[in-house]
């Protein structure tokens, strides 16, 4: 029933608009999106055309989970994992284990927000470090999304949706080796995935005019999946800095 009247919303009264929807994988895989709403967990799983069954986002558990009336009522709508807003390492195993279990057992996909929580104005706020563990550890493909419109329709603190056209652009799929049996590389990988992942919702943030794209899937065309290592990133990204700290160093020693 909530996805019936989901689609019917996102067609008569805020329509939506999807760009590269044949960007999604089979399942399983996670979508890391901006979030600035309490309807984007609903505009991307209308965007993507699967079953909302098919989907679980994560979720605070002090927000979604400790009061009973919201825990009721979002549960009869959609799957939450919890995961604690100041996640220590416990916590974020177990949370990390449910994903796993969902996106595997289930063979389901995860809804991920890097940023944590929602934006008051629509702009993208800084990526937390801990969205590098599930985009690296959980192995599956990873879409970068954004969001365009969906604060407008139901901004933070707002209780009453009003009318307005929304836009989610999908982005290529990337695949993150995991390097969790490597301890040389420490939180690097994950940090470097987190910067990925930014600069792509960033770049989708600008997305395509409107004359392009619109419509069915079939319209839509399919690119090429890629497969990026967390690690290459990292290493390259440290390699980059150690000749900058050279080039500073053989400087000065010609001026001394």
């Amino acid at each position: 029933m909530f996805q019936a009247f989901c689609r019917a919303f996102f067609t008569c009264y805020c329509p939506l608009r999807v760009v590269g929807q044949r960007q999604l994988p089979s399942s399983p895989f996670i979508i890391c999106s901006n979030h600035t709403s309490h309807i984007d967990s609903a505009v991307l799983m209308t965007a993507s055309g699967l079953p909302f069954s098919a989907f679980a986002m994560l979720g605070a558990s002090d927000y979604f989970f400790a009061p009973w009336r919201t825990r009721f009522v979002v549960s009869r709508f959609m799957n939450v994992i919890p995961i604690d807003r100041q996640a220590q390492h416990k916590s974020l195993g177990r949370s990390l284990a449910m994903c796993e279990e969902f996106l595997q057992r289930m063979h389901g996909n995860l809804i991920l927000y890097p940023e944590g929580t929602r934006s008051c104005g629509g702009e993208l706020q800084t990526f937390k470090k801990g969205a590098g563990l599930f985009a690296v550890e959980l192995g599956v493909p990873v879409v970068p999304a954004h969001i365009e419109g969906a604060h407008r329709i139901l901004a933070k603190g707002r209780l009453m949706p009003r009318p307005g056209p929304v836009t989610v652009r999908f982005g290529e799929p990337i695949t993150f080796k995991s390097n969790q049996f490597d301890p040389r590389l420490g939180r690097g990988p994950r940090r470097a995935a987190v910067e990925l992942l930014e600069q792509r919702i960033r770049a989708l943030s600008g997305g395509p005019s409107a004359g392009d794209q619109i419509g069915p899937p079939e319209e839509l065309v399919e690119e090429e999946q890629a497969t990026v290592s967390a690690s290459a990133v990292f290493e390259r990204d440290r390699n980059t800095r150690s000749h900058g700290r050279s080039r500073v160093l053989e400087q000065a020693s010609r001026r001394g």
